[in-house]
């Protein structure tokens, strides 16, 4: 099982050593003030430095959203269950397909949308700033995205706007038409934003490619479950050139394992499907991800613990589980 936690170093206790003298004491403790007071003093030096922004505070999209989201987490519940044996109860891949929430789905150049995509789409007016009142995202994505801006609201950063959210098969087949031979809009069938989990991001006054406001997206957008989808570096494998305005939103715990290793959702999905489990630690929740590949395959879940599937689009469901043992 491999494992990615986001917690801090753990600290290591170890004896104290006997016979140090209080001399010795004084004089560290006098080094850890003057350390500070120099760290504090040089501060403002590096106030434009989006590195040394203090991170904003974690909202989750697994323990209660704000605003009571339509989308559906299953959570067993028995009066079963005992002590020294806990219960469980069986999924088969065909019940995981059908309560699939659709956040990983791979939409590609060599992946097309499926037909019946799930999720509950709302507008964007009223949650965030856009250029187009009317724009509709899946509504879980709308509440990170919400969250997100707030956030980057609370470090001076006001002006960040939807350019572009879900779009119809026509609408892209539009874009497609104008733009033909260009590469700039993908075929109709094989664009992110035919999911509905996939927003173009701006902000007023500046490329978001090239300032502190691009940069601060690209830090702290996997604390909201978004993920810079074309990264510059992995053309390759996406298939589509670089774009730093364009955010896919697949979940905290994917988000945080993709950025901190990394990985586009191509080779996210690539590696779920080579190590068929991998834990996950946002904060200190921890999460267990897994990978059936076959219709024939099932997966044993405890009950009272809450847990979500996806279809990634390429035949396998991925599952979200939260560990709440203790």
């Amino acid at each position: 099982m491999n494992q990615y936690s986001n917690a801090p170093e753990r600290f290591h206790r170890t004896k104290k050593r006997p016979g140090k003298g209080r001399g010795h004491a004084l004089l560290a403790l006098a080094f850890i003030i003057l350390a500070s007071v120099t760290a504090w003093q040089i501060r403002p030096l590096f106030a434009n430095d989006i590195s040394v922004q203090d991170e904003p505070g974690l909202t989750s999209d697994f323990a209660g959203y704000p605003g009571n989201p339509q989308q559906e987490r299953h959570s067993q519940t028995s009066n079963d269950a005992t002590p020294t044996q806990a219960a469980t109860q069986t999924f088969t891949f065909a019940e995981l397909n059908a309560m699939s929430n659709d956040y990983l789905l791979l939409v590609n150049p060599w992946y097309a949308v499926p037909h019946d995509i799930a999720g509950n789409f709302v507008r964007i007016d009223g949650h965030v700033n856009s250029l187009n009142p009317n724009m509709l995202i899946i509504e879980d994505a709308l509440i990170m995205l919400s969250a997100m801006f707030n956030s980057a609201a609370s470090v001076g950063f006001h002006q960040f706007r939807v350019t572009q959210a879900f779009r119809t098969h026509e609408y892209q087949q539009g874009l497609y038409d104008q733009f033909a031979g260009t590469g700039i809009a993908a075929r109709p069938g094989h664009s992110e934003h035919q999911v509905g989990l996939a927003v173009d991001i701006s902000y007023e006054g500046v490329n978001i490619g090239n300032s502190l406001q691009g940069d601060w997206l690209m830090n702290y957008s996997y604390r909201y479950g978004f993920i810079l989808r074309y990264p510059q570096h992995k053309t390759e494998i996406t298939g589509i050139p670089f774009e730093p305005w364009h955010y896919r939103f697949v979940g905290q715990p994917h988000a945080f394992f993709m950025t901190h290793n990394d990985m586009v959702l191509e080779e996210y999905i690539a590696h779920l499907r080579n190590n068929r489990e991998i834990t996950v630690f946002v904060e200190a929740v921890e999460f267990n991800v897994f990978y059936l590949s076959h219709v024939d395959e099932s997966i044993e879940i405890p009950y009272g613990q809450t847990f979500w599937a996806s279809r990634d689009n390429t035949g396998g469901i991925i599952v979200t589980a939260i560990n709440t043992n203790e």
